[in-house]
């Protein structure tokens, strides 16, 4: 059996709360509370209250005949986290997270200090589980750095074609931007010269849109002086060299020796280790 029940067998209250809180406004409509996520972060929330859903099917049938916000009880929670044992701290916490984030913004007036506390008290235990599992496994931005910068400039220097300097060249001064302006993989892979990284004589400048970025927010940044000569070189010596090479004629900023775009997938953190090593 499934542990997420399907949208369309979930009960009809809670099909038509999740339809209103995704509802967009009209002009005498207010917007519904999660109208401002995106499909991505909508669709995380409904695995994650599906999965409350089928749990409450499964092991107190009865609570569905309740309104949802009042089914999330506190002694109802902890039999939830006590079923999700057997998972890790963080993704107990995402489970009640979710499914507290939803039912909250759907009945605003209830008192829900218990659940946060709750909450807060799981939020705690992630944190230190999290950093115990990736202990040894996290590089931080500045040994990133330091390597981005010796791959773009002493193994650049020591490679036996041009081919293969140039790409040192680019892999380094990717490595080396991440670790000091970290960003999605798709925002990244899609900037474009003109439109994502606007170049004067003075400054290198990252502005990314909203849709781009996590926050959902519009983001500018301008790229550190420790990376803009790795990147000025990469714009004006690298990537003519691959789009000649090519022969193509486009603004994205991250090409590959053919001088094709680079493909999202192709920035992934095992590839750019690899890059490393």
């Amino acid at each position: 059996m499934s542990l997420i029940l399907p949208l369309d067998e979930w009960p009809a209250q809670d099909q038509e709360m999740w339809l209103n809180l995704q509802a967009g406004g009209g002009p005498i409509d207010d917007c519904g509370a999660l109208s401002h996520l995106r499909a991505t972060s909508l669709k995380t929330l409904e695995l994650r209250y599906a999965r409350w859903l089928q749990w409450l099917i499964t092991s107190d049938a009865n609570a569905i005949t309740l309104p949802p916000a009042r089914r999330a009880t506190l002694p109802r929670l902890s039999a939830w986290l006590r079923d999700l044992s057997h998972t890790r701290p963080m993704t107990r916490l995402m489970f009640i997270d979710g499914v507290l984030r939803i039912l909250s913004a759907a009945d605003p007036t209830q008192d829900w200090s218990a659940q946060r506390r709750l909450k807060a008290g799981l939020k705690r235990t992630a944190g230190r589980g999290d950093r115990d599992r990736k202990l040894g496994r996290v590089l931080s931005s500045e040994v990133l750095f330091r390597a981005g910068l010796i791959l773009a400039t002493g193994h650049a220097e020591a490679a036996p074609t041009s081919l293969r300097r140039m790409m040192c060249l680019r892999d380094g001064t990717m490595i080396a931007m991440l670790a000091l302006m970290p960003m999605r993989r798709r925002a990244f892979a899609g900037l474009r010269i003109g439109i994502s990284l606007h170049v004067t004589a003075d400054t290198l400048t990252v502005a990314l849109p909203g849709d781009l970025t996590k926050s959902g927010q519009p983001w500018e940044a301008v790229v550190p002086q420790s990376v803009e000569p790795l990147l000025r070189r990469y714009v004006n010596e690298v990537r003519p060299y691959f789009l000649e090479r090519g022969q193509q004629q486009h603004d994205v900023l991250w090409v590959g020796k053919t001088g094709l775009p680079f493909k999202e997938n192709a920035l992934g953190p095992e590839l750019l280790i690899k890059r490393l090593s």
